[in-house]
């Protein structure tokens, strides 16, 4: 079974959070690093310089990235698929939060 947790920030002040206490850490990184209005290109760096991999999107202004982040009460990773959005001006514009199963770390 696949446990979800959605978060969808916009630039409002009533912001969704996550629910998940696991997805917390991931998305205040994503809030303190990837502010709403950051570039398309400091998206991939920042994503590029901590190593986490990136899928293909078929859609134009969506960069999808999969987070893995250790858990360290339960020293336990805890695994995100997280969604970015870019508007026409490739700012960032949203973004979503989904966690998936975890999977091996690569070698």
């Amino acid at each position: 079974m696949l446990l979800a947790s959605l978060v969808t920030l916009s630039g409002c002040k009533d912001a969704l959070k996550v629910e998940d206490p696991q997805l917390k850490p991931i998305q205040t990184m994503i809030e303190q690093n990837l502010p709403i209005g950051s570039t398309e290109g400091t998206v991939i760096q920042f994503l590029s310089s901590r190593g986490y991999p990136t899928e293909n999107s078929d859609k134009p202004g969506v960069i999808v990235a999969i987070i893995r982040h250790i858990d360290t009460e339960k020293m336990q990773p805890v695994t995100a698929r997280v969604t970015f959005y870019f508007d026409a001006n490739g700012k960032l514009n949203t973004y979503e939060i989904i966690r998936t199963m975890n999977a091996p770390i690569p070698q």
